[in-house]
């Protein structure tokens, strides 16, 4: 005798039921993990184990990534669940043959990604780590400095370190270096702060010139005073040390064209406009020529010393340096 079988929609129904909720409870858990990466405490995280965790993504793998990144797997093992530690989120669905992120990692994944490689990239700049001669020199000169000297070294210097920029200001103001952020300051004289590391001084030889048609026209004074226009620089403290060169403690007479630039006073000169107090070395071309001539060089053949300024030995970077070296060198050359 048979028995009729027993219809089995009954069964069929609990399976559905019992995988519908195995599905609910995954999406619930995933939520969950979503959920706590949100909201977790704020926790210290290491930056090499968010490196790592994105350098697991973009691999597709632990075992690829720790090729990738040169690192044992089990060093990258530790570092995920290092950062899921510190999240209190699971970010990786994982099984011995494959691996998925959850919606935590999703998340940290798409928020991370960019924002780290950017971090990375400004940390190496920072650090110099691509390119230690990269960057910005900041400097500071008198506005009435040569700028041809130091035109010629920053040349000399990007030629070989073309990455490198510079920012120049010419002003008589004796800034203050750590607060404008100065790399180098050239200073005439004293004047610089005690903290200040003072590197090395040059001496810039001065003197009094006038074109060779001012002289053919107007002749050569017997005394400094006699000329008919004397053209020199406004800035007193440059005028100070310069007349420590005058004969018999004398001062130096008004000045017709009072200038604040060398490059201006000698413009003047070249136009036949007066006797210039001039430094030597912003003449030498024109000397060579003949385009102008000493004048009263027995009255009057002064030198001042200029300082090379750093804030600090710490702030005296590699870059700086390199650059001082050839900035001095050019200076050198100037003052002889």
């Amino acid at each position: 005798m048979k028995f009729p079988r027993a219809p089995n929609h009954h069964l069929k129904q609990d399976v559905m039921k019992a995988h519908s909720s195995a599905l609910e409870e995954a999406e619930k858990d995933d939520q969950n993990e979503h959920s706590s990466l949100a909201h977790t405490d704020a926790q210290p995280i290491d930056l090499n184990s968010l490196q790592t965790f994105v350098a697991v993504v973009r691999a597709g793998g632990f075992a690829a990534a720790a090729r990738e990144t040169n690192a044992p797997r089990s060093s990258v093992s530790l570092r995920i669940r290092s950062l899921e530690a510190a999240l209190g989120a699971r970010l990786f669905k994982r099984s011995t043959r494959a691996f998925a992120l959850t919606a935590a990692g999703r998340e940290l994944y798409q928020r991370s990604a960019g924002a780290l490689a950017l971090l990375v990239n400004a940390l190496r700049g920072v650090s110099g780590a691509d390119d230690p001669y990269a960057g910005e020199i900041r400097i500071t000169l008198p506005a009435d400095f040569p700028v041809r000297i130091l035109a010629a070294a920053i040349g000399d210097f990007r030629n070989d370190h073309p990455n490198v920029r510079f920012e120049v200001s010419l002003t008589n103001d004796v800034l203050d270096l750590i607060s404008r952020d100065i790399d180098i300051a050239l200073r005439i004289g004293a004047a610089n702060p005690q903290e200040a590391l003072i590197k090395g001084a040059i001496d810039m030889k001065f003197g009094l010139y006038a074109s060779a048609d001012y002289v053919s026209s107007h002749g050569i004074p017997v005394d400094i005073r006699d000329a008919s226009t004397l053209i020199g620089p406004s800035r007193p403290e440059l005028l100070r040390l310069l007349s420590r060169s005058l004969p018999g403690g004398a001062t130096w007479p008004a000045f017709h064209v009072a200038v604040d630039s060398f490059a201006l006073a000698r413009e003047l000169v070249l136009n036949h406009q007066g006797i210039g107090l001039l430094p030597e070395a912003l003449c030498r071309v024109e000397y060579a020529s003949r385009l102008v001539v000493p004048v009263l060089p027995e009255q009057f053949s002064g030198t001042i010393r200029l300082h090379l300024t750093y804030p600090s030995r710490a702030d005296l970077s590699a870059k700086v340096a390199d650059f001082t070296r050839v900035f001095e060198r050019h200076l050198a050359a100037a003052g002889r």
